[in-house]
């Protein structure tokens, strides 16, 4: 069956022909040039004695080369490591490669200059999870999470499974901006489902407000997908008022709640193109979604064999995309396969959905709950505040207060920045909700992969 998969994965991309497959950084490719490319890397994997079901990392953003020995590998059944160039550091990335048992790694110096090297297996047995996918000649992915609250999580994923839904068809291609790279599960999506679509994939790594406007000027870019606090960094540059972005349909986000302020700005400033919200996790692959509207954020969520409930107002989820398994952890999925997801949402009469935020961050103030993203709307309505991030800390008193750290557009005394936003506060939200403290965070307030960051002491 997995032989059969990826041979219409590779008559596909040859069936597109002259269509380009890829611009941007890397240079262009057509669909006919890919497929030779991809045939080029398997012959080379073999000619380096790279075995089938072996693992193997690929180091670098992404490139008509990479995207490439990305698909070859996939084609040989191999397991795929993909890596960011600085994250993780050099010095941590060791670690990464054994917890993988990642036997060669490949690593891209520039778009056409890569080196390769041989890794020294580690002591450790060959995880059970990761035998069994040899065994049965599935091409298989591991994505690590950020680590950011700990030793990062190695998620083992089945390329068949990811790449089933695909299979049929029927996406309308799209000239879509890679926005998150291919160590991340929203990169993998994008790139997959648009080279399986007939789309043309727009590369930029540098992930800059300016440079990727300009890149969907240049290449005429009809999707972005990306995130909320990316989002609200391109409205705060104005970077989007100084290039041609006529060309743009659609603009998807996920990976963190979106604020409704945030929502409500890019629909006033976007208003001949489409806000859709998406969800998914590394755990579970990426589900189909339908905004109800782009001013909205509710959502309809599921089908296509994904399956949900709600259980004490947490979101669980059954998935057909669903990983096999951590290679360093506990797996979380229960005896029937659902998945605690830890976000907190709530439906509404018609069934639509709304995540709210993860439910551990939800603030406990003397037994009233506070959801930190209602604090957070209201203070990014402040004069001088470009972000914010809202979170409980400890008090002896009434078990947590609400903290904000407040990143500012300029310099503002501390004092009188704390005035005015406990002002602003009063008069919109109940005295529990608001802050008891404000904290000037001096750098941004999200993380190299575009998310919100905790609060920075």
């Amino acid at each position: 069956m997995e032989k059969e998969t990826m041979h219409w994965l590779r008559e596909r991309l040859a069936g597109f022909g002259d269509r380009e497959a890829l611009c941007g950084y890397g240079g262009a490719a057509t669909y006919a040039q890919l497929a030779r490319r991809v045939d080029d890397w398997g012959e080379r994997l073999g000619e380096m004695g790279v075995a089938r079901g072996e693992t193997v990392s690929v180091v670098g953003d992404t490139t008509p080369g990479l995207a490439a020995l990305f698909l070859a590998l996939a084609l040989r059944g191999g397991t795929v490591v993909p890596l960011a160039p600085a994250d993780p550091p050099v010095a941590a990335r060791p670690s990464r490669l054994a917890t993988a048992h990642v036997t060669r790694v490949v690593e891209f110096l520039s778009a056409d200059v890569w080196t390769v090297s041989e890794v020294a297996p580690p002591d450790t047995p060959l995880p059970v999870r990761l035998a069994e996918l040899r065994d049965c000649g599935d091409a298989g992915l591991v994505l690590f999470s950020s680590g950011s609250t700990g030793e990062a999580k190695a998620a083992l994923l089945s390329l068949t499974r990811l790449l089933a839904p695909m299979r049929d068809g029927g996406a309308r291609p799209l000239r879509t901006v890679q926005f998150m790279g291919p160590d991340h599960i929203g990169g993998v999506n994008t790139l997959l489902r648009t080279l399986t679509s007939g789309g043309t994939l727009v590369t930029e790594p540098r992930r800059t407000p300016e440079r990727i406007c300009a890149a969907v000027a240049e290449h005429r870019a009809q999707l972005l997908p990306t995130t909320p606090s990316f989002l609200t960094m391109l409205l705060m540059s104005g970077a989007h008022r100084e290039a041609d972005l006529s060309s743009l349909e659609l603009i998807s986000y996920g990976t963190e709640p979106m604020r409704e302020v945030t929502l409500a700005h890019l629909a006033k400033e976007f208003p001949g193109v489409r806000l859709k919200q998406t969800y998914g996790l590394t755990e579970t692959g990426i589900l189909p979604t339908r905004s109800r509207a782009s001013d909205s954020l509710r959502m309809d969520v599921g089908g296509h064999g994904f399956e949900l409930r709600i259980v004490d107002g947490v979101l669980w989820i059954k998935s057909p995309t669903a990983m096999l398994g951590y290679l360093n952890a506990p797996d979380p999925f229960d005896a029937d396969g659902w998945l605690n997801t830890g976000d907190a949402v709530e439906t509404g009469e018609d069934g639509a959905l709304r995540v709210i935020g993860r439910a551990s961050s939800l603030i406990n103030v003397g037994g009233e709950k506070v959801h930190p993203a209602e604090v957070e709307n209201v203070l990014l309505g402040a004069d001088n505040v470009r972000d914010v991030v809202v979170e409980g800390k400890p008090n002896p008193v009434t078990g947590q207060v609400v903290v904000a750290t407040v990143e500012l557009v300029a310099p503002e005394d501390p004092r009188e920045l704390g005035r005015r936003l406990r002002a602003l506060c009063a008069g919109q939200l109940a005295p529990h909700k608001s802050p008891a403290v404000f904290r000037v965070s001096e750098g941004p307030l999200y993380s190299g992969r575009f998310k919100r960051r905790g609060g920075i002491a």
